[in-house]
Order: structure tokens, then sequence, then C-alpha cells
């Protein structure tokens, strides 16, 4: 066995090399919220700031700051694909559900739902009120 000491490159990541300056860094907006290294410090822009602090409070919650970048491509871009495939059903299931949503709205109002033109109801329920009667019992 020889004495020499082997550097293993393969498991190294692309950083700066003087750790002082990459923690003295300030870093852009863009680079703080879209690249791969969680910088030290936040943008002095306040939207990037935020935003930053966002994506620590995400890293660190998750633990993807402990992933390798391409494991943490992975996971961002299997979030993204379940949360657009949840949007566009969404997208495509609140529309035909807004009038059922509605009359049922209308019975735990009411007390019963109101069929037909829901302002000619509506008129009626007023005009019932004034005249002293209750629209609910007829």
């Amino acid at each position: 066995m020889s004495d020499e000491v082997v550097h293993d490159t393969h498991f190294t990541k692309p950083t700066m090399t003087n750790a002082y300056a990459s923690w003295k860094r300030v870093p852009t907006t863009s680079s703080a919220i879209l690249g791969l290294d969680l910088p030290y410090r936040p943008p002095k822009n306040p939207i990037g700031a935020f935003l930053w602090r966002r994506r620590i409070w995400l890293e660190t919650t998750f633990g993807l700051s402990l992933l390798e970048p391409w494991e943490k491509i992975l996971v961002l871009v299997i979030i993204y694909l379940i949360v657009t495939l949840m949007l566009a059903g969404l997208y495509e299931f609140i529309p035909q559900q807004i009038t059922p949503l509605y009359n049922r709205l209308l019975y735990y109002l009411f007390g019963h739902e109101l069929n037909g033109d829901v302002g000619v109801s509506l008129r009626r329920l007023v005009v019932e009120r004034q005249a002293g009667r209750d629209p609910i019992q007829l």
C-alpha cells in the first residue's frame, strides 16, 4: 500500500474553491431562485429575498437541500407534474359543479332549493317577507 492520498472527484460538487468567497457572495435573483446550488445569502432585491426565503423553507422542510442536483430536479419535476395535473383537473371539474354547489348553498341558507330564475325567486322571497308571510313555510 502506498501513502498517497486519492481524491475522488466523482463526488465533489462544482462550486467555488474558496468557501469564504462562496459564503460572502451575494447572488442575483435568478440564481437564488433557479440555481441548483442554494446560495447562503439572500439577494439584495426585496422580491428576490422573499423568494429566496421561500426556497430555503421549501428545501429545508422537504430535505431537498440534501439531494444531489439530478435528484432535486427529478423530485421537482414530479411535483410540478402532479400539481399541473391537479390544476387541469380542477379547471375541467369546477365549472360543472358550480350550479349544484350554488343550489346546495341556497338549500342550506333558505331551507329549500330555489328553482327557476334565481332573481324571480329572490324577488318573491322579498315580497313575501314584506307582506308579513314566511316564504319558507309556503
